[in-house]
């Protein structure tokens, strides 16, 4: 009887062992139940697949271990938990599917509490810290001295070149020339020859970026201005910009001022550069910094399903119909909407001249029965009006 059991098969599926640590943690690191539960899925598909060691376990596998999940929640909560640096998501040209998602970041964050809470280990954790900085400092200096010894030997070369007359110089590749361009301009900037980090960092720039010298050097005007010389956090700041396409003088602007000026860029660990939210912020004149308003933003995006287009479209609304509106009153105008089926701009462009069609009808019957009256029609949508100070 017991080999017909199905309770056999519970045994063999297993159970998943969360960390009591993020229950210990939870309030510090600011998860709730339900990234308590996400992150369950998670490591119930690492269990099932491949060990803890790999980089990573793939979307598709996390929506298999767990066939509660839709494809919009999990993409929000692991975008909210990347964006947390909880986790890291892959953000590469892959479908959503077939993203990784790995619990490094997770695992760093807990040592440094459990660290911060237990001084002995901390002791010991800042003397390995100490000799890596030595090293890395020592590292530094030889990378600085290899540099010198190849520019005095480049140069060595090029004066054997002009010396021959009967050699002709060799005619120089393009990307070359762009390198010795951004190059000279780093050196006179920082008053030191470009170190080693700086050129492998500005060879990455340049080929597998594929920036224009000219972009490089605005961007690196910009970072030189706010002080920041280090080439990984200048590598940071040119991943996103090739990230999100941002490739004029206004884009870059934009980016430093909101992103770079508040101090939330370097090390994006708690929010990632969003052009769409940045550009409905300066379209609407509302500002979207705040953590709230970003998680409405992305209900209407990932929850509701709307189009960036079709946001921006309500908010175009919101700025016709009202004074002092806001989130609030596109929240009602999305909601219309979305009850209408109404997901193209054309067809919001459509209701919106019906409605204003309407609205002149009924003022007209109105003005000729109840000169007077005041009424609207249900169709209507809310218009804020600020209540007036007496």
């Amino acid at each position: 009887m017991i080999q017909s059991s199905a309770i056999i098969e519970v045994f063999r599926w297993g159970y998943v062992n969360i960390p009591g640590v993020l229950f210990a943690y939870a309030k510090e690191l600011n998860l709730d139940m339900e990234d308590i539960g996400i992150l369950a899925s998670v490591i119930c598909a690492y269990e099932k697949t491949r060990p803890l060691a790999q980089n990573g376990v793939e979307v598709g596998q996390v929506l298999e271990a767990c066939t509660a999940l839709s494809r919009q929640k999990l993409s929000r909560k692991l975008n909210s938990l990347h964006q947390a640096g909880i986790i890291s998501l892959e953000n590469g040209k892959k479908s959503f599917a077939e993203k990784e998602v790995s619990l490094q970041p997770l695992v760093i964050k807990l040592e440094s509490l459990i660290v911060r809470d237990h001084p002995r280990l901390s002791d010991k954790t800042n003397s390995e810290k100490t000799k890596k900085q030595q090293i890395e400092k020592l590292e530094d200096m030889l990378d600085e001295y290899r540099y010198k010894i190849e520019q005095l030997e480049l140069r060595l070369e090029d004066n054997n070149h002009h010396q021959s007359s009967n050699k002709s110089l060799p005619v120089p590749i393009k990307n070359d020339d762009s390198f010795r361009r951004v190059a000279d301009f780093v050196a006179r900037k920082t008053g030191n020859l470009l170190s080693v980090k700086m050129s492998n960092e500005l060879r990455v720039w340049l080929d597998e970026m594929a920036f224009s010298p000219e972009f490089l050097l605005v961007m690196l005007e910009l970072c030189f201005e706010r002080k920041i010389v280090n080439p990984a956090d200048i590598s940071k700041i040119a991943r996103d910009l090739k990230e999100y396409s941002i490739n004029s003088l206004d884009g870059l602007e934009m980016y430093f001022k909101n992103y770079v000026d508040t101090g939330k860029n370097i090390s994006l660990k708690t929010r990632r550069f969003d052009p769409d939210i940045v550009e409905f912020g300066n379209y609407t004149g509302i500002d979207m910094n705040a953590e709230a308003r970003r998680k409405i933003y992305y209900k209407w995006r990932y929850d509701w399903g709307f189009s960036h287009a079709m946001i921006m479209k309500a908010g175009e609304v919101m700025c016709q119909r009202t004074k002092n509106g806001g989130l609030e009153y596109m929240d009602s105008v999305l909601n219309n909407w979305m009850a209408k089926e109404i997901r193209q701009v054309q067809e919001a462009d459509k209701e919106v001249k019906e409605f204003k069609d309407r609205k002149r009808s009924d003022k007209k019957i109105s003005s000729v029965n109840q000169p007077k009256s005041s009424a609207v029609t249900g169709d209507e949508y809310e218009i804020f009006v600020p209540p007036v100070k007496k």
